[in-house]
């Protein structure tokens, strides 16, 4: 079935990022060891809630700090935890190309408010290849590999297509199980782990990528 419409994860698919930078800057500015930040940080219940937009970004900031009894700066804290990403530069090319060929596309990231809204004003031309259908695990309150992000990411997708079908939306992940579960929903999937191997899939797929 040819791919009509496709969307790609945010986090080391797009934009690289680095949770051990995070976890340093945490820590010298909380002055609490890397483990016990990486520890609160990513306690589980947490930061699903997080992610999934059941506590806003002021809620996780009170309750993160409240466990590493530590009082940073909010501006401080924000800056700690986003300073971390850079664009993923091989998939520019790709990105751009579809892009100019107005080839249906979109972003389908779990991800939090504050690490959203850093990528969308820390790299705007990037973010400019994706004018529509940018779907965030916090606003929409699902998150991957759970079958209603696909539900959501499919009702998006036909606000431009309004006739596509499930198998005719690629989604390109870098965690094997969002990827497993959206092939489970319908979805056509890459695996995004090493580029080379990507644009071999796309090739195969018939999709530009330069």
């Amino acid at each position: 079935m040819a791919v009509r419409f496709v969307y790609f994860d945010l986090g080391n698919v797009l934009i690289r990022f680095s949770i051990q930078r995070m976890l340093y800057q945490v820590a010298a500015l909380t002055e609490k060891p890397e483990a016990e930040i990486r520890d609160v940080l990513f306690d589980d219940k947490r930061y699903y809630r997080y992610e999934k937009g059941d506590i806003t970004a002021s809620e996780y900031f009170a309750e993160v700090c409240a466990q590493l009894d530590a009082t940073p700066d909010v501006e401080d804290f924000i800056a700690a935890t986003n300073d971390i990403f850079w664009v993923n530069e091989p998939m520019l090319p790709v990105v751009r190309r579809l892009a100019k060929s107005n080839f249906p596309r979109g972003v389908l990231s779990n991800t939090n408010p504050m690490h959203w809204k850093y990528v969308e004003t820390a790299f705007p031309r990037f973010w400019g290849y994706f004018p529509a259908h940018k779907i965030a695990s916090f606003e929409a309150k699902a998150l991957k590999p759970f079958p209603e992000i696909y539900e959501i990411a499919l009702a998006e997708a036909r606000k431009e297509i309004p006739d596509l079908q499930p198998n005719e939306i690629l989604l390109i992940d870098d965690l094997e199980a969002n990827v497993v579960a959206a092939a489970e929903f319908g979805f056509q999937t890459i695996h995004y782990v090493d580029h080379d191997a990507f644009l071999a899939e796309m090739a195969k797929l018939g999709l530009p990528t330069e």
